[in-house]
């Protein structure tokens, strides 16, 4: 199938969709500090933009996952300095809290959503779809035509049903999501995951390790070792090392660093916690070491990450003077 099939708006949908369902005008979104707030659309914790706007992003982060489909021309998103060139049509998700900068062609158009994941941060078996989350994905065609095709189907749908008006709608939109989400989990068990999926035992396996990911959700301050974490699931060190490995694409201490970090982020934003309290309360034995594995998986110190959620900022977001410079660099 031609990709473009899938993603070219028509006219009338072009011009239906540059109007928001609740009618704010414009993209609308501001920053305070570089942490970027977003009002979004009321009873929903997300917001959807077709954008057309010419106008780079300086490096900010939000509390929110953010998605973008380039629809016309490509796009640049650069996350932890690191640089993602987008085609035409390519997905690409951005992670919950990851400071990230966007650079716009001359011209184009594109889907930006915004989603809050606590509504589904509640249902059984999402701590592992949190895990993949965890990391930029790039969803493109040329590298898994099947996979692309149904999630950006599922985009459409859920633009379809953002820009709707039925008593249903909300019901739709968060049906999309849920399978939006499902197939990155079952992708990622194709691929990642052989041994998981072709085994007679695989719903047994998969189980088991998704009661260890249950279990560090709640206890990921405390002091587990690989061999307690082993145990929980009633494998060996060595078969549960190996597994967790297919199964989250992470090591066991980088999974575990990781869900670390990410509590941290969110105690970083209470100004009178001090930053060793936080790096006690989040699980790290020390400051030193808090803030050496920050730096790694954040590209920033957790004072610096701090500063960017603290420092007021005046500057036009938008760079509607002119756009084709980001005046920060």
């Amino acid at each position: 199938m031609n990709p473009k099939q899938i993603f070219e708006l028509t006219p009338k949908q072009k011009q239906h969709y540059m109007v928001q369902p609740d009618m704010i005008p414009g993209y609308e979104r501001s920053l305070v500090g570089d942490l970027e707030t977003s009002k979004y659309l009321k009873g929903l914790s997300l917001r959807f933009w077709y954008n057309t706007q010419y106008a780079n992003f300086s490096p900010h982060w939000h509390t929110s996952l953010e998605i973008i489909m380039p629809l016309e021309e490509g796009y640049t998103v650069i996350v932890q300095q690191q640089q993602y060139n987008l085609e035409a049509g390519d997905i690409f998700v951005i992670p919950a809290g990851n400071i990230h900068a966007l650079r716009c062609p001359d011209c184009g158009s594109r889907f930006i959503f915004l989603l809050e994941l606590d509504f589904f941060s509640q249902l059984p078996g999402f701590n592992y779809i949190l895990s993949l989350l965890s990391q930029p994905i790039h969803i493109s065609h040329d590298k898994n035509p099947g996979f692309y095709e149904d999630e950006a189907g599922i985009m459409m749908r859920l633009a379809e049903h953002y820009w709707s008006d039925g008593i249903t709608k909300e019901m739709n939109i968060y049906s999309c999501l849920l399978s939006f989400f499902a197939k990155i989990g079952e992708n990622a068990m194709n691929t990642v995951a052989p041994t998981l999926t072709t085994s007679s035992k695989a719903g047994s396996l998969v189980n088991r390790l998704s009661m260890v990911l249950d279990y560090l959700d709640t206890h990921y301050s405390e002091n587990i070792t690989l061999e307690e974490a082993a145990s929980i699931a009633c494998f060996s060190k060595f078969y549960f090392t190996r597994l967790f490995k297919q199964y989250t694409n992470q090591t066991f201490y980088d999974y575990l660093s990781a869900k670390r970090i990410k509590a941290a982020e969110q105690m970083l934003i209470i100004p009178n916690l001090a930053i060793t309290e936080i790096s006690l309360k989040s699980g790290f034995s020390s400051l030193s070491s808090f803030n050496r594995t920050f730096k790694r998986l954040k590209g920033c110190s957790p004072s610096e990450y701090r500063t960017l959620y603290t420092i007021s900022s005046n500057e036009n977001f938008f760079l509607r003077e002119n756009p084709a410079i980001d005046k920060r660099e």
